[in-house]
């Protein structure tokens, strides 16, 4: 009987160590889906942070390069001016000569 006993409290103890077994791997895994999860959205944070930056950047960029282009606009327009007033009163100059002739 002290066989039989043994092999029941083996039997036993091994049930106990299979059911620990899969709660411990059920634990083990519900930690890493929450882990991953996590990650998932620090990951996710940051990415959209970094896109932000970027934009940012690329806004900065844009309006600096817009902001030039109007200046040297403006100056092209303002030298433009100037030729056509002083071609104007050179044209007028001429005009008057050739009445005057």
């Amino acid at each position: 009987m002290d066989t039989i006993e043994k092999i029941r409290e083996a039997e036993l103890a091994s049930d106990n160590a299979e059911k620990n077994a899969v709660v411990e791997a059920d634990r083990i895994i519900a930690e890493a889906e929450d882990a991953a999860a996590s990650l998932k959205v620090d990951l996710t944070k940051e990415a959209r942070a970094k896109a932000d930056a970027l934009l940012q950047e690329a806004k900065t960029k844009s309006d600096s390069i817009l902001s030039e282009a109007r200046t040297e606009a403006d100056s092209e327009a303002k030298a433009l001016r100037s030729d056509v007033a002083a071609k104007k009163d050179e044209a007028i100059k001429l005009i008057l000569d050739d009445l005057t002739a």
